[in-house]
C-alpha cells in the first residue's frame, strides 16, 4: 500500500512542530545550528540529516539521493545501515519510483510493503537484497525545483506514524536549505577565486606588456597561465605565425590537431590577428585570460604596426630622393639607403601601379595592406614604397622578391577594382626602373581590352631600349612611314583598317579569329586586307612586311606610352 501526503499551508508535514518529541526537536535545532556555519561543510549536514533520520525513527537504514540532472536521474549520496556492496550504485530513473512519487506530491510517500508495491527492475532487485521491507521518503525541493529525496527503511514490516513520517519531511526540508546554502556559497567561493585568479592574471599580463617582453614572450606568458598550446596568427610582423610552445607532430593518421576555440586579436574595430586555442574546452576564467591576452596583444601589435608606420613613410622619403637625384651613388643616399638595409649596387625592380577609381589614398591602402601580407611575395626588409603623381611606386631592390606574385597579389586586393599595372626588369638602377616601369604602366592603361591589366618589362623584348632614348623622332618616322598611308585612309572616314591590320598581325593572318575580333563577316576581312595592301604597294604575306608592321604598331604603343615632354613633336 502506498500513502502519500500533500503539502500543507504549514510546511507538507501532517504535523506541526509542538507536536514532535523533543528529541526530534533538539536534533532539528543542531542540524539547524550546523546550517548557520561560516563555511558549510555539505557533506557532513546530507550525513547528519541521513543518520538523524534513522536514530530518530528508529529505522535500520536512512539513505539519501540527489538529481544528477546531466543523467536526469537519483543516484545514492549517503546512506547508514547499508549491508550491501550494491545498493551505494543504486540509480532511479527522475519521476519514477517512490522519489519519483514524492516528488511528483511534493509531499513524503509511505510504502508498508516494499516488495508488492514495487514493479519489477534492477532498483527493486537491490532493494530485496537489501532486506527492505517498509519505506518513508520525503522530497529534497528548493524553490519549486527537484534537489532530492530522503529515505528510511526497516527490514520487517513497519506501519509508520504521522509523527515519524513528519520528522522525515523536517530533516529533509533541513538538507534542502543545506544544499541551497551549500550551492550558494560554492558559487561565491568559486567567484571570489575566479576573481581572485583574473586579477592575477591581468597583473601578470600587464607587466608582460609594460616590461616590452615582445609577441613571442607574452603569447608565452598567456599560455603557461591558461595551461594550453596557443598559436598567434597575424599579418603585422614576421614571423607571422607564433606558437606558445613547439608545434606539435600530426598523429599517425596524418591529421592535425584541431583548435576548441578561436580568440580574435582586434583593435578599434580592426582585425590585427586570431589565437587559436588547443586542448580541452575552455572555462571562465581561461576565456577572462585569453581575452585580456588578446588586448595585451593587440597593443604590442600596434607598437609594431605604428613603428613600421614610421619606417615606410621614412622610406618612400629615401625613395622619392632616389628618383630625383642626378647621382644615386652618392655618399649620403648609399649610406642613408644602408640605414634601411638597401644597397643601391644591386639591381631593382620597379612597380607602378595605377588605379584612378580608388584615388590616392585608397590605392596607399591597398598596396600597404599587400605588402603587409605573408602572400605579398616580397622581402619587406627590402622593399621602398612610395608615390609619383597619383601613381603608387614599389621598389624591389636585390633577390628574394616575386614580382608576378606580388602583382597576383594587388590584383586580389583590389577586388574588382581596375587597377593598371607596369612592372621593369631587373634594372641597374631605379631611375632607369622607374622609366620602363612607368611606361610600362601606361601601355597597360592604353590596352584595348577592358579591366585591370599589367604589361610585365621583359616582354617589351629588343624594345626596352626605348625607353631610355630621349629621341624618340627616329621611331615616330618609321611608324609614320610604314602605317601613315592607312591611318591617313581611316581619317578621311575610310574603313577601321587600323584595327583589322592590327588584327592580322596578333591573329597570324587567321581571317576567322580576325573577324571575330572584329566584329564583321570572314569576307569584310579579305575585302579590308586587300585594299591595306593596295595602300601599302605591297602584300601582306610576306614575312619582312609583316615584321616591320608588327614593329610599327609595337612602336606605336610605346610612343604614346612615353611622357608628353618626350613625345616627339
Amino acid at each position: 500500500m502506498l500513502v502519500c501526503y500533500r503539502p500543507t499551508d504549514t510546511g507538507g508535514v501532517p504535523t506541526t512542530p509542538r507536536d514532535l518529541p523533543l528529541e526530534v526537536l533538539s536534533a532539528l535545532v543542531d542540524l539547524g545550528a550546523e546550517l548557520q556555519a561560516e563555511e558549510v561543510d555539505l557533506p557532513r549536514v546530507l550525513r547528519l540529516a541521513t543518520e538523524n533520520a534513522a536514530r530518530l525513527l528508529g529505522t535500520h537504514i536512512a539513505w539519501l539521493s540527489l538529481y544528477d540532472e546531466a543523467a536526469r536521474s537519483m543516484r545514492v549520496a549517503v546512506s547508514h545501515g547499508v549491508t550491501t556492496p550494491g545498493f551505494a550504485e543504486m540509480q532511479v530513473v527522475h519521476g519514477e519510483g517512490l522519489g519519483g512519487a514524492a516528488l511528483a506530491t511534493g509531499g513524503p510517500v509511505v510504502v508498508a510493503d516494499y516488495e508488492t508495491w514495487a514493479a519489477p527492475g534492477l532498483v527493486r532487485d537491490a532493494m530485496l537484497r537489501e532486506g527492505v521491507a517498509s519505506v518513508v521518503c520525503a522530497p529534497l525541493l528548493r524553490g519549486g525545483e527537484a534537489i532530492g529525496v530522503l529515505y528510511v527503511g526497516n527490514r520487517t514490516r513497519t506501519d509508520f506514524s504521522p509523527t515519524e513520517v513528519s520528522v522525515v519531511s523536517a530533516l529533509a526540508a533541513q538538507a534542502s536549505i543545506a544544499i541551497g546554502n551549500g550551492k550558494l556559497y560554492q558559487g561565491l567561493l568559486e567567484k571570489t577565486r575566479t576573481l581572485q585568479a583574473t586579477f592575477e592574471i591581468h597583473r601578470v599580463l600587464g607587466a608582460a606588456a609594460v616590461a616590452d617582453l615582445g609577441l613571442e614572450r607574452v603569447l608565452a606568458t598567456l599560455g603557461g597561465l591558461t595551461g594550453r598550446r596557443l598559436v598567434l596568427e597575424q599579418h603585422v610582423v614576421e614571423p607571422f605565425e607564433i606558437h606558445s610552445e613547439d608545434p606539435q607532430e600530426t598523429d599517425p593518421q596524418g591529421t592535425e590537431p584541431q583548435p576548441v576555440a578561436t580568440v580574435p586579436v582586434r583593435r578599434d574595430g580592426t582585425d590585427l590577428g586570431t589565437i587559436s586555442v588547443f586542448g580541452e574546452p575552455l572555462g571562465e576564467l581561461e576565456e577572462n585570460a585569453l581575452s585580456h591576452g588578446a588586448t595585451v596583444l593587440a597593443l604590442e601589435l600596434m607598437k609594431h604596426e605604428a613603428a613600421r608606420a614610421v619606417e615606410w613613410r621614412l622610406r618612400g622619403e629615401l625613395l622619392e630622393q632616389l628618383l630625383e637625384a642626378e647621382d644615386v651613388r652618392s655618399p649620403d643616399l648609399v649610406a642613408r639607403a644602408a640605414r634601411h638595409g638597401i644597397d643601391l649596387a644591386l639591381e631593382c625592380t620597379l612597380v607602378v601601379i595605377d588605379a584612378p577609381a580608388l584615388g590616392l589614398p585608397g590605392l596607399r591602402t591597398l598596396v600597404r595592406r599587400v605588402l603587409d601580407s605573408p602572400a605579398s611575395g616580397v622581402d619587406r626588409k627590402t622593399v621602398l614604397s612610395g608615390q609619383r603623381g597619383d601613381r603608387a611606386v614599389v621598389a624591389l631592390v636585390g633577390e628574394g622578391h616575386e614580382p608576378a606574385r606580388f602583382v597576383e597579389a594587388l590584383l586580389d586586393r583590389a577586388c574588382g577594382e581596375v587597377v593598371w599595372i607596369g612592372t621593369s626588369g631587373g634594372r641597374p638602377t631605379i631611375a632607369a626602373a622607374m622609366r620602363e616601369a612607368s611606361a610600362c604602366c601606361r601601355l597597360a592603361r592604353l590596352a584595348e581590352t577592358e579591366g585591370s591589366h599589367v604589361v610585365h618589362g621583359h616582354t617589351l623584348g629588343p624594345l626596352r631600349f626605348m625607353v631610355d632614348m630621349q629621341d624618340l623622332g627616329a621611331a615616330s618616322e618609321f611608324v609614320d612611314e610604314v602605317l601613315g598611308a592607312v591611318a591617313a585612309h581611316e581619317e578621311r572616314g575610310g574603313a577601321r583598317l587600323l584595327t583589322t591590320l592590327r588584327a592580322f598581325i596578333e591573329e597570324d593572318g587567321n581571317h576567322e579569329r580576325i573577324a571575330a575580333r572584329c566584329h564583321v563577316h570572314v569576307s569584310t576581312v579579305k575585302y579590308r586586307l586587300g585594299r591595306i595592301a593596295e595602300l601599302l604597294g605591297r602584300p601582306l604575306q610576306h614575312w619582312e612586311t609583316r615584321f616591320e608592321i608588327a614593329l610599327a604598331f609595337r612602336l606605336s604603343d610605346l610612343v604614346r606610352a612615353m611622357p608628353e615632354r618626350r613625345r616627339p613633336r
